[in-house]
């Protein structure tokens, strides 16, 4: 966070597979306003070009000094996701318990989940939730996140090399969630579909409950586009990203097994969900990430999942220059990490004052976890 003109001001950072992107956003008058925003490829990591005698993390500082030397942010202070498929996150039962006993039993729970030490592993929780089992006995569900200390700290040095500091670390699913989905109350589905991973999470009323991650992503659909047809991947990302439609018009539908995958997973997690929630339904499904924008990809998984299916807008909250519009229009939601990672700065900002003046009417729960090396 910073302060300009007596202005706060918050960093978002993204390091993505195929880009860094970065959202600094600023509070006024109560507004959420975008400050400035902005990207930088990372194709030539991706793609395997060897880099000019640098590693791949002096790659990766490289082009973040770079990017920021270009938006030239107020802040120097940076909110920073990591990638979902390096973290854990998972939702564990406990008998009701004091929360003096509950840090031990979440330690020794984790061993099942960790192959780890402990001693190597970043780690946070939050009771989320309680509820009656069937014997009448009441139940804690207890969010669990893990991360190795190693990649936290490898984080926080692509950070410090470009001369910034990390104000607060995460994993991209607590920032998706925040800027695309946010309070909606009810349970929806949300499918970000990276360039190398998708990750799919099921919230409830703001709250995650499942998250899984699966080894596939844009550059996958890329690849069958580009076989199909067979025309070079450059072009196929060109058609990808046109208003072609290869999914659901007769004319011209193709068959892409990256995107039936998905729904496999999508609907693993519906009846895993179902057995320990009975009755509980899904009530939509929201789409993020640079390959949402697929031109008829709604309508393919509402077809499917026989459920609303949207395009995740991560813009929705933020004021902006009105000339900005049509490009921020064609990102979508290729910033929704960056944009989450921010909007954590101005509810950190919000809270603190709360503190100072509290409220009656106003009652603070957390609604995400975080990773944070202290």
């Amino acid at each position: 966070m910073a302060f300009g003109f007596g202005k706060p001001h918050f960093l978002g950072i993204d390091f993505g597979t195929a880009s860094i992107k970065a959202v600094e956003l600023s509070v006024e008058d109560g507004r959420l306003v975008l400050m400035n925003y902005g990207q930088i490829s990372l194709a030539d990591l991706e793609n395997g070009t060897p880099p000019q005698g640098r590693s791949y993390d002096e790659e990766i500082i490289f082009h973040l000094r770079a990017l920021m030397k270009r938006m030239k942010p107020k802040s120097r202070l940076a909110y920073v996701a990591m990638p979902a498929y390096i973290g854990l996150i998972s939702l564990v039962e406990f008998p009701a318990m004091e929360e003096s006993e509950l840090e031990e039993a979440v330690r020794f729970e984790a061993h099942k989940y960790i192959p780890s030490s402990l001693d190597d592993i970043a780690l946070s929780w939050e009771v989320i939730g309680r509820q009656s089992a069937p014997d009448a006995t009441e139940k804690m569900e207890v969010l669990l996140v893990a991360a190795l200390n190693k990649e936290v700290a490898r984080y926080e040095r692509y950070i410090s090399g470009a001369g910034l500091s990390v104000d607060f670390l995460e994993l991209e699913t607590f920032s998706l969630v925040r800027s695309i989905v946010g309070e909606e109350p009810g349970l929806s589905l949300m499918i970000d579909i990276g360039s190398r991973a998708t990750n799919l999470v099921l919230v409830e009323n703001g709250l995650v409950k499942v998250s899984r991650n699966i080894d596939i992503g844009g550059r996958d659909v890329t690849r069958a586009l580009a076989e199909s047809l067979n025309i070079t991947e450059k072009r196929a990302n060109i058609l990808k990203k046109s208003d072609k439609n290869f999914l659901t018009n007769p004319q011209s539908a193709l068959v892409f097994p990256v995107l039936q995958m998905i729904v496999s997973e999508a609907t693993r997690i519906f009846a895993s969900y179902r057995t320990k929630h009975p009755g509980s339904q899904c009530k939509s499904v929201m789409l993020s990430g640079g390959t949402a924008q697929l031109t008829g990809l709604t309508e393919y998984y509402a077809n499917i999942f026989k459920l609303p299916v949207v395009l995740g807008n991560p813009w929705r909250n933020l004021e902006y220059d009105r000339a900005l519009t049509e490009k921020i229009q064609e990102s979508g939601g290729a910033f929704s990490i960056a944009i989450g990672l921010a909007l954590r700065g101005t509810e950190m900002l919000t809270k603190k004052k709360e503190e100072l003046f509290p409220s009656p009417k106003k009652k603070f729960s957390l609604k995400e976890l975080f990773i944070k090396k202290i």
